[in-house]
């Protein structure tokens, strides 16, 4: 059977295996061909020149076209040649387990460096309006390699919205169930339980209309958080929602060094049996060990298993968390001095409870990542009081079963020489270490694009590029000099602090400010107006009362004593 009759036989015309005539065409003789190609023609091609014939149409000069005349992508490696997993496979299963695609679009900012600028000698500027100028620009390339291909079609595939309902909710939780919540038990005691259950509720709920009116203002103005400010107030608010993200997450990170410092000392003296000399605060500088070397990490892609192996050991603390405080509740009892409500420190409690809401700059991406964003409110709604009752469980567990003597953590509570203590101490120490370089993340490019934008890239000058770099490592060296200035001791203040400074204004204040631009009826912008009261006033009032605490201590409880004896 000769080439034209293997062609001729396939039933729908354009759906011919070139792979298998292309073999076929190997065997087809050389001779009977040869002798229909032009003089002087220097196409190495195994089949006549079609230009030639009668009636010929004129095809387009590419090397990879099919029977109808279109451009066809290479022919992927056969499954002899490459890995089971393609590199778009693996890249794909990635990104539906982790959330490193969010924080490089944190609050909706383009924060991640953009890959296809890597591919701009091979492509046109024009691939970006829509596939059918992609492969009218191919026509042109002839040197593209079969991973650039697949880059394109990863990117075709990237570029378009199609997280399902399931998975945006999962992206949600993950994004809004962290660290956090290990700070609510103190936060339980400072508040009281009636009165910390209640607040839980009523921050919960205004936390969900105003992160509803943030997502209905972005989707009428587009762009992200900042931009949606400067385009309705000016560039000002857009560089003033940029702050806050900013401080916000120093913030989060300054308190996880904390919180890793206490983890650390604990699980030391224990294994070393008391013959460590060093001091807790001397451990908050363990964590940059890790954070440094992430942190000059300039593709936060690269990172995606990190923050994988992260969400897991995050979940498996805090199985470990409900366990030992229902244990202790089972055997032990209630904890002593259970209070209702506690005047005094109920405001520590306020500020605490927006800092474990630390999801909001994950909004935006969540929406945007949605095949179908008009079901977002939804997954809003559910997924806040998924987490919401996730927050009061493990709040109102804890703090019964510890009562007054709840630590700033509550893994601090946990018998000291208990193996599955340890294990959790240092499984989470990791968790938070690697989940570091995340959180710091945002605030890494916004600062470094402000500093080092007109600069351009550091591939072209390695001058920027080591700048950059040193620029990095004392950002992570600030936040670890911050921590070691509040001290474990104050952990749960600096956490309510966070809050209230940084996290209040985002979740409250700058949703209904944005919301009122553009709201016309009376009862919206009532609700914006309330959104932007309560937010200043609950700003206002828990700094007060945050920095009160710092100036004048109280003492709370009873506290632990070491594992070492002093």
């Amino acid at each position: 059977m000769n080439l034209d009759e293997t062609v001729n036989n396939e039933v729908v015309r354009g759906t011919v295996n070139l792979a298998q005539v292309r073999s076929r065409s190997y065997e087809h003789p050389k001779t009977e061909y040869m002798s229909s190609l032009p003089s002087g023609n220097n196409n190495h091609a195994h089949f006549s020149d079609l230009d030639s014939m009668p009636n010929a149409k004129p095809r387009p000069r590419n090397s990879r076209m099919n029977t109808t005349g279109q451009i066809r992508s290479r022919p992927k490696l056969s499954s002899r040649a490459a890995s089971i997993i393609s590199p778009v496979s693996r890249n794909s299963m990635i990104r539906n387990l982790s959330t490193f695609s969010l924080y490089s679009n944190f609050a909706g900012e383009r924060l991640e460096e953009n890959q296809n600028k890597q591919r701009s000698t091979y492509v046109d500027e024009e691939k970006c309006k829509s596939n059918a100028s992609r492969r009218s620009s191919l026509k042109n390339k002839t040197e593209v390699s079969v991973m650039d291909e697949e880059s394109f079609v990863e990117s075709d595939e990237n570029d378009k919205p199609k997280a399902s309902f399931s998975k945006a909710m999962f992206m949600f939780l993950k994004a809004f169930i962290g660290s956090g919540v290990l700070f609510l038990p103190k936060a339980f005691q400072n508040g009281g339980l009636a009165l910390s259950i209640v607040l839980m509720v009523i921050i919960a709920a205004i936390c969900l209309v105003a992160f509803q009116r943030l997502v209905n203002t972005q989707l009428s103005i587009g762009g992200s958080y900042g931009d949606v400010g400067g385009i309705l107030y000016g560039q000002w608010v857009r560089f003033i929602v940029l702050f806050f993200i900013v401080i916000s997450q120093i913030g989060f990170v300054c308190s996880y060094f904390i919180f890793v410092s206490g983890n650390l000392v604990n699980a030391v003296d224990v294994l070393s049996n008391c013959t460590s000399n060093i001091a807790e605060k001397y451990y908050i500088w363990f964590p940059l060990i890790i954070l440094i070397p992430c942190a000059l990490v300039r593709h936060i892609a690269r990172l995606s298993f990190t923050i994988i192996l992260a969400d897991i050991l995050i979940l498996f603390g805090l199985i470990c968390v409900i366990y030992f405080t229902a244990d202790q509740l089972k055997n032990v009892g209630i904890g002593p001095n259970i209070a209702a409500v506690n005047p005094q420190n109920f405001a520590l409690m306020i500020g605490t409870a927006t800092f474990s809401f630390e999801g909001i700059g994950l909004i935006i991406p969540i929406v945007e990542s949605m095949k179908r964003p008009e079901k977002f409110p939804l997954v809003l709604t559910l997924g806040m009081c998924i987490v919401t009752v996730i927050y009061i469980l493990i709040g109102t567990l804890s703090y019964l079963a510890y009562g007054d003597k709840i630590q700033a953590a509550v893994i601090y509570n946990f018998p000291s020489d208990n193996k599955l203590t340890i294990t959790i101490e240092l499984l989470y120490s990791l968790a938070i270490c690697l989940t570091a370089p995340f959180m710091l993340f945002p605030a890494l490019k916004i600062i470094e694009n402000g500093i080092f934008g007109r600069f351009g890239s550091g591939k072209d000058s390695m001058a920027v590029k080591w700048s950059k770099n040193m620029y990095r490592v004392i950002i992570s060296i600030v936040c670890a000099a911050i921590s070691f200035g509040v001290g474990g001791d104050n952990l749960d203040k600096f956490v309510s602090l966070v809050g209230s400074v940084a996290c209040v204004p985002l979740c409250f204040i700058f949703p209904g400010m944005f919301h009122w631009k553009m709201s016309s009826k009376a009862t919206d912008r009532a609700v914006d107006s309330f959104l932007m009261v309560f937010g200043a006033g609950v700003m206002i009032y828990t700094l007060y009362i945050t920095i009160n605490s710092f100036v004048h201590p109280q003492a709370a409880g009873e506290s632990i004593g070491s594992y070492c004896p002093a």
